[in-house]
């Protein structure tokens, strides 16, 4: 899920969601790769096989310019390709942002900017989502290779397709953190 919070120097981050044999008309499987090369910076991106529709793919560049223990901010920018059509689009601005409402609940989500990179950067319209994370494992000390297991679920707000019912899209994902 997106969120305001840097992976953190020398860590990797690897979010999976899985739409089982396609059961899900709108839905996809996907997997987030996520890695920090500064405290602040992280290169990130995706691979994403939808129900229906082209194989997609992102890779962007993340920013947290704000934190402190109740928010985190940050902001990235990335294209987006899909593999058999030569659509592809700029996510850009993008503002992420992390909630701790208290303990290690999180609350987290985007608000990005889709542009059609082809049409002189367009802006298409603004996707929303927000999700709640929650601790499923975190080691009593950080020796191990594992930082953290998350499970996240929460609502997507598209603009490229409008979900069969409403305006949000309901999504989930098990998040790793790992040391390298």
């Amino acid at each position: 899920y997106d969120n305001g919070t840097t992976t953190g120097k020398g860590k990797v981050g690897l979010d999976l969601t899985w739409n089982p044999f396609n059961y899900f008309p709108e839905g996809q499987s996907y997997i987030v790769l996520s890695y920090g090369f500064l405290d602040k910076f992280d290169i990130h991106g995706y691979y994403s096989i939808p129900a229906s529709g082209s194989d997609n793919y992102y890779l962007g560049l993340f920013y947290q310019f704000y934190k402190n223990i109740y928010l985190d901010l940050a902001t990235a920018v990335g294209i987006r390709k899909y593999r058999t059509i030569s659509e592809q689009h700029l996510f850009a601005p993008q503002l992420l942002y992390t909630f701790y409402p208290f303990r290690s609940l999180r609350i987290g989500g985007s608000l990005v900017a889709l542009r059609d990179i082809d049409r002189n950067n367009k802006l298409i319209g603004t996707t929303v989502d927000i999700a709640i994370s929650i601790p499923i494992y975190i080691p009593e000390k950080l020796t191990g290779r594992i930082n953290s297991i998350d499970f996240s679920i929460g609502a997507f707000r598209p603009v490229l397709w409008k979900p069969d019912k409403g305006f949000w899209h309901p999504t989930y994902s098990i998040d790793f953190t790992f040391n390298i």
